[in-house]
């Protein structure tokens, strides 16, 4: 389906829980490019809320210049094709510009390799033109699709946990929010990126783990699947004081996307 037939329509929040002090978590929303980036920072006071913002800027940034103007033809599959391709470059040169953004303030302020602030990062994307978006991730924070009632994960974390999980639970396990995979870190960082057909009415939940790692999936899919559908700013606000009546051990980022069909 031609993307100008369909809109993002979109809110976003963020919470410092009720523990922290300091909310280290950072989050960008665009409706118009159909762009959603959540970043949580790492670090504590080597600048973790730095790290996260820096991320946010660059993918953003980058990842605005690439508009153009839609001619409103519907584009051929071979067109199609070479879109998400590009796409999906344009967001792996958007991660790696900001993971050297971050690493170069890490080596600026005398950190050694592996030390110093980082981001995990979750991003979605409207590919420009075409029915397609790209969703794309470094680290645990995560992206669900609420598609006809079921919501599916469609990130993999970047954890030491996951691992675990992976290699059949052999062992102790580990603790949860070890990641292997972040931005700033490192001088070179690889995203987890893939490719989705869009349809009307999906709804894409994005996410820190202080919302996943104390809010069951089950709770979260029967707030998103209410009747009637709830709107997304107030979906967040539940989201997030359900989170908090937990405990709230952690920052809280949210971001509810939908993208519905325009009326004829």
């Amino acid at each position: 389906m031609h993307s100008a037939l369909i809109e993002m329509i979109a809110a976003g929040q963020t919470d410092v829980g009720r523990v922290r002090s300091r909310n280290e978590d950072s989050f960008h929303l665009d409706p118009e490019r159909g762009l959603a980036v959540i970043c949580d920072g790492m670090g504590g006071h080597a600048g973790g809320d730095i790290a996260s913002r820096t991320a946010v800027e660059v993918v953003a940034a980058v990842l605005a210049s690439q508009d153009h103007d839609d001619d409103g033809r519907t584009p051929s599959p071979a067109e199609e094709e070479r879109a998400a391709a590009y796409a999906v470059s344009t967001v792996r040169s958007a991660v790696v510009a900001a993971n050297r953004r971050i690493n170069a303030l890490n080596r600026q302020r005398g950190f050694a390799e592996g030390r110093g602030m980082g981001t995990t990062l979750v991003g979605l994307w409207r590919v420009p033109g075409i029915g397609r978006v790209v969703v794309f991730h470094a680290g645990d924070s995560r992206l669900y699709r609420l598609r006809d009632g079921e919501l599916r994960l469609l990130t993999r974390d970047h954890s030491l946990y996951q691992v675990w999980l992976d290699n059949g639970r052999r062992g102790q396990a580990p603790q949860r929010n070890i990641i292997v995979r972040a931005l700033g870190t490192g001088d070179q960082v690889e995203p987890d990126i893939a490719v989705h057909d869009l349809q009307p009415d999906d709804l894409y939940l994005l996410c820190s783990d202080g919302l996943t790692g104390i809010v069951p999936e089950g709770v979260i899919q029967r707030i998103l699947t209410q009747q009637p559908p709830p709107a997304a700013e107030d979906a967040c606000t539940r989201l997030i004081d359900l989170a908090n009546g937990a405990g709230g051990p952690d920052n809280i980022t949210l971001i509810l996307a939908r993208f519905v069909l325009l009326p004829a």
